[in-house]
């Protein structure tokens, strides 16, 4: 029901009569149901996913890895004092449902759950507005959706590898890997960032130090 509630609100996809997808894949869903906790403590989650196998070989739909280089880099600079002496912090964001703020440049239909099927709905398909998990492009497409952000407000994305950014004047340095975020410097600009992120997506925060 949360799932199915999140769907509505970000109008994920339209239904439309399947004589529309005529010609096209039908993508096939399946729910995945995980508990993020333990049997103590469960933290269960159900997510709607997109059955669409790999039938060639497309670099264009692959997200890009950053490199344990990265990671140490950002560990070394929170470690270190800024240039007037202040201390920084790592601080790591989670966005909920990453896939669904990337907005998807293809046409694509997926069978409809049942869960979100109602009387005098007839033979339909969900035509798809937003990338959804499972799809090949989805990762590919959310990555381009953070650099879109991080670059409109104040990042560069780095010329050695397109997962690492970097803020000159606000003195952060951000690595993002999926839907998770790695950043460094001081306080005051993490709590930046993370108003920035939290204004744009679903974010859980952490900060160390």
């Amino acid at each position: 029901e949360t799932e199915m509630e999140y769907f509505k609100k970000m109008k994920v996809y339209t239904k439309v009569p399947r004589h529309m997808a005529k010609g096209k894949k039908v993508i096939k869903t399946r729910w995945i149901d995980i508990n993020k906790g333990d049997e103590a403590n469960p933290d269960l989650r159900s997510r709607l996913v997109g059955k669409e196998f790999a039938d060639s070989i497309d670099p264009n739909l692959y997200a890009a890895t950053p490199p344990i280089e990265a990671m140490r880099l950002n560990t070394n600079r929170a470690a270190t004092r800024t240039g007037s002496g202040r201390r920084r912090v790592v601080m790591t964001n989670d966005v909920r449902r990453a896939d669904f703020h990337a907005s998807i440049d293809r046409e694509v239909y997926v069978e409809m759950p049942a869960e979100d099927k109602e009387p005098g709905d007839g033979d339909v398909v969900g035509r798809l507005n937003l990338c959804l998990y499972g799809t090949r492009d989805a990762a590919h497409r959310w990555q381009e959706t953070v650099a879109e952000h991080l670059m409109e407000i104040g990042f560069r994305r780095g010329v050695a590898h397109p997962a690492v950014f970097y803020n000159e004047k606000r003195d952060i340095t951000t690595l993002v890997h999926g839907d998770d975020y790695m950043s460094t410097g001081d306080i005051s600009e993490m709590k930046w960032l993370e108003n920035e992120l939290g204004e744009r997506f679903d974010i859980k925060t952490q900060v160390v130090g």
